[in-house]
């Protein structure tokens, strides 16, 4: 039954990533991403707080264009970069099951079945609480306190990751 479960949630399957990335990551990322996307030269560079970074794309994507203050990410597919993510807020239901399967896996297949009946997005993850959890049909407290545990972790993640892009974004403008 839980191989049938398991099997029926096609929807989990690795979805769009994306991050401009510097030039001393590229060793890091050769090593996650298996070699499935190339670092583009010329006109991709950008400068971003005196540093220089290059635009990561898969082959055949055209380059961007953007005005200088510009936030400058690549969208991208690759089933093998775990380790290079989008904001929470635009996760989709297959990212959502994707975190779900690192973050609970003892209960994935339960979490992963309410989940997707209810259609839950990255939006939608970061606001549930306990009651939301209990009518997707969540009954056992212990199941709750679990994924809303998880759930706490990924805000002060967020939250964090907001502070550094606004960090960021004011000492842009100050120079």
């Amino acid at each position: 039954m839980a191989v049938d479960a398991a099997s029926s949630f096609t929807f989990c399957r690795p979805a769009v990533e994306y991050r401009a990335l510097p030039e001393d990551f590229k060793y890091q990322l050769s090593r996650c991403a298996g070699g499935n996307l190339t670092w583009h030269e010329g006109h991709n560079r950008k400068t971003a707080g005196g540093r220089t970074v290059k635009l990561l794309q898969q082959p055949g994507t055209e380059g961007l264009q953007l005005r200088s203050g510009e936030s400058y990410s690549v969208y991208h597919t690759s089933p093998t970069l775990p380790c290079l993510s989008r904001p929470v807020v635009l996760w989709s239901q297959q990212d959502v099951c994707r975190w779900l399967k690192k973050h609970c896996p003892h209960n994935y297949l339960t979490y992963v079945e309410a989940f997707s009946h209810h259609a839950i997005t990255g939006r939608a993850l970061l606001r549930l609480n306990g009651e939301k959890l209990e009518r997707m049909g969540l009954v056992q407290e212990t199941l709750r306190q679990e994924l809303l545990q998880q759930v706490l972790q990924l805000q002060v993640q967020e939250e964090g990751r907001n502070l550094q892009l606004l960090s960021r974004g004011l000492s842009g403008n100050l120079s």
